[in-house]
């Protein structure tokens, strides 16, 4: 039987949650401008995110458009703007409605959907006690987080009740971006946050919860880094050297270096689509820790293009048929442990 084909990275607006978004009078909000496309604003009315398709928002759609580009089964996540972008008491009360639109949505779509859960990072008390009821009551396989929760970063001591139960439930984290660190610098520049904004954020952060000792905590945590790893896969020779060089100085301490812990407690997703960028992603973690992600239905996604791009990196490689099938969907079935597909 054919490997099902998993999508680690994607995204859906629940209606209601587009719906208030652009009810909103400030930031974060959303505007409608045409039939099925939107544009969302955060804080200094900068645009962060594009709907162009109605599968961002309507699950009907979303499920031709899968069809056509042979996706299987997708593990679905709230992008930006996320609840934890919002005034405390709304964050809270909007995770829990994101949360049941995706149970209800993986309940009357079983094998196709999957959820990761959404959190009000903003309110870590709150956040930690949304996300036992998602492990408990919903079924959530997974974790969004952002990678700042605004502005600050999450190795801070008042986020690791969440991780605790990351690590307590095997419950993966996708690390993916939100308004980033690097917003003034960005726009001083000219340059979209899609191009580094986002890229350099989620490699940031992720590598700061390594540094300062969260996987080290937490030894069955494990996450998805978006966007092919950001720039980590390519700064692997520098991040050794200062771990090396400068750990100390900093009063960093770790039982295995950071290469090493990135690269097995850590899953690149193949959002990126580059051959050569690919390889090299590849070459340093190995076909079982690469996933297919297709950051549908963003602009910088490419839904159609992400089982190829697959197949294509293991063609050009001679990879065993294995080998390719773990990049495909085996690789992310073991690590959200997902049910047996049943294809109808």
């Amino acid at each position: 039987m054919a490997q099902r084909t998993v999508d680690v990275h994607n995204h859906w607006y629940p209606p209601e949650y587009l719906e208030y978004l652009c009810g909103r009078s400030e930031a974060p909000y959303a505007r409608q401008t045409g039939p099925t496309s939107y544009l969302c604003y955060a804080p200094g009315d900068v645009i962060v995110a594009h709907i162009d398709r109605a599968g961002h928002y309507d699950l009907a759609a979303r499920v031709e458009d899968l069809d056509r580009a042979g996706l299987d089964t997708q593990i679905m996540s709230i992008t930006i703007p996320g609840p934890e972008s919002l005034p405390a008491a709304d964050g809270v009360y909007w995770a829990k409605r994101i949360n049941d639109a995706y149970a209800e949505a993986v309940r009357n779509h079983p094998g196709r959907f999957y959820a990761l859960a959404a959190l009000p990072y903003q309110a870590p008390d709150e956040a930690a006690q949304e996300l036992e009821r998602c492990r408990s009551e919903l079924g959530v396989v997974g974790i969004q987080m952002f990678s700042n929760v605004n502005g600050e970063p999450l190795f801070l001591e008042k986020f690791d009740p969440i991780f605790a139960i990351a690590n307590d439930a095997e419950l993966p984290f996708l690390m993916h971006p939100t308004m980033p660190w690097t917003s003034e610098l960005m726009q001083m520049l000219r340059i979209p946050y899609q191009l580094y904004g986002y890229t350099v954020d989620t490699s940031v952060s992720l590598i700061s919860l390594i540094f300062n000792g969260v996987f080290d905590k937490h030894p069955k945590l494990k996450a998805v880094h978006g966007h092919l790893g950001g720039i980590v896969p390519y700064m692997v020779q520098r991040m050794r050297a200062s771990w090396k060089g400068y750990a100390k100085e900093w009063g960093l301490e770790l039982s295995e270096t950071p290469d090493v812990v990135y690269q097995t407690r850590v899953w690149p997703d193949t959002t990126s689509f580059y051959q050569p960028a690919m390889k090299c992603a590849l070459e340093w973690v190995g076909p079982h820790h690469l996933v297919v992600g297709s950051d549908y239905a963003h602009r910088v996604g490419d839904p159609e293009g992400a089982i190829g791009a697959v197949r294509e990196l293991g063609a050009a490689l001679g990879l065993p048929q294995a080998e390719t099938d773990a990049m495909l969907g085996g690789n992310a079935e073991a690590l959200f442990k997902l049910p047996p597909f049943q294809r109808s």
